[in-house]
């Protein structure tokens, strides 16, 4: 007796021991971040059983393996009432959330929006987009009823990378909620306390895995994104996770696009040992060093280009850190653009660009002639920098105004550069515009 009282204590025990490690798992697994983006609503595949005031659609192919919580998911539910159900397990709507995301019987679940819904005169729509390994598993909700006898619409959906990635993506909505108790957030087994991300929304928003808020009544702002980075447990892991920015630019007219790098490793990145790309397909357009970013923690850096043609265009963002191994969350998904035609002054429709910059020869081999205007009365300042967003060489004008300055292929420190792509950076004021430039043997 005394033998299998023993063996029934450590049993015991070991199953307390294996309950407090699971209830750190949802940590261990995701890191949460917020940034903005532009909404865009998807165009797919209608989940017809999902387009009432209760209803379960599904189970839909994902289309790739979506690895959730170290398990690959080719299968999704969706819920009219706001959620996504990865697996596919579950087999009934579920609008009651009052025991929220650590209720055992509902995960694992993605939750945008979990509330008493009805999408009986909206739609919900689901699509893959992306070539691998970067597609993108969609799910939009569009002109939902929050809640289901509310006089209002709500637009909103969850995105799922084939890296793992989590994001949910907030757009426009006409009225406010109506008898509104919203659960934000995800979950995962065997649920629990520790094992989901409950989203308390605000600036910033708050992510919490020991506190429920299951009555959320406010609408996140429209192009809000919450992020959820999968982890891993590599010392070196840069992760490019959204690049946002105007979807109409003007030809020869600097745009700032935001690309936010999140650090999915053990280990801090040190400043300036990261690096982001902005780039159409795999050109270059241009770069930026990136500061310290602490494991599971975020940062955003903004890199400024000048559309050199017209028309539709895909950008994407990379991030190169030296010894990551892990080359699949290195790229963000595709970010669709269509370049606008310049406009002049006299048009009224848009300012004619106050700073301009060719080089000629390009591509150059001995020296390169920098033009410039400045459009006003400023000193110009001309930077060079390579593809890791070093600074190489910088040179100033004497006199105000438009002029030109050559450059002789000299770092500042008196050393030839080799051949190769450079960005080189106009600054005239609180002006700038970036060019590319060549250097052949």
């Amino acid at each position: 007796m005394t033998t299998r009282t023993g063996y029934r204590v450590w049993a015991m025990v070991l199953l307390l021991l294996m309950a407090g490690m699971l209830n750190a798992q949802i940590a261990t697994k995701y890191a949460f971040g917020q940034s903005s983006t532009v909404w865009e609503p998807v165009f797919g595949t209608y989940a017809t059983d999902a387009m009432q005031d209760e209803g379960l659609a599904g189970p839909y192919e994902i289309g790739f393996n979506f690895p959730y919580a170290g398990t690959n998911v080719t299968q999704v539910k969706i819920s009219s009432n706001g959620w996504v159900n990865p697996s596919g397990n579950l087999t009934n709507p579920y609008y009651n959330n009052s025991s929220g995301l650590a209720a055992l019987n509902l995960l694992p679940l993605l939750a945008p929006l979990w509330d008493d819904l009805s999408l009986q005169f909206g739609a919900v729509q689901f699509a893959n987009y992306g070539v691998a390994p970067h597609r993108v598993f969609f799910v939009q909700w569009q002109a939902a009823k929050w809640n289901y006898a509310g006089e209002n619409e709500f637009n909103f959906m969850v995105r799922m990378h084939e890296t793992g990635q989590i994001d949910f993506i907030y757009g426009p909505h006409t009225g406010t909620s109506y008898n509104a108790s919203a659960t934000l957030g995800i979950n995962l087994a065997p649920g629990g306390s520790g094992n989901y991300y409950s989203i308390l929304p605000g600036v910033p928003a708050l992510a919490f895995t020991t506190t429920q808020y299951n009555n959320i009544t406010t609408f996140p702002d429209s192009g809000t994104i919450y992020i959820f980075m999968p982890k891993t447990a590599l010392g070196v892991n840069a992760a490019a996770l959204n690049l946002r920015g105007p979807k109409n630019p003007m030809f020869s007219v600097n745009a700032n696009y935001v690309v936010t790098v999140g650090n999915a490793g053990t280990n801090p990145i040190p400043a300036d040992a990261a690096h982001v790309y902005l780039r159409r397909g795999e050109e270059i357009l241009a770069s930026a060093a990136l500061p310290q970013i602490m494991p599971g923690s975020y940062s955003e850096a903004v890199l400024s280009w000048a559309p050199d043609t017209t028309g539709l265009m895909y950008l994407n963002a990379r991030v190169e850190l030296g010894n990551d191994p892990d080359s699949l969350n290195d790229v963000t998904f595709s970010y669709a653009i269509t370049a606008q035609p310049y406009v002049a002054n006299e048009d009224n429709l848009a300012p004619a660009p106050e700073v301009q910059l060719s080089c000629q020869p390009n591509p150059w081999r001995e020296s390169v002639s920098f033009a410039y205007r400045t459009g006003k009365s400023e000193t110009a300042q001309i930077e060079v920098y390579n593809l890791k967003g070093q600074k190489l060489r910088t040179l100033r004008s004497a006199a105000r105004g438009d002029g030109s300055l050559v450059w002789d292929g000299k770092s500042d420190s008196g050393h030839q550069v080799p051949e190769g792509l450079y960005l080189v950076r106009l600054q005239a004021g609180e002006k700038a515009i970036t060019r590319k430039l060549v250097r052949l043997k």
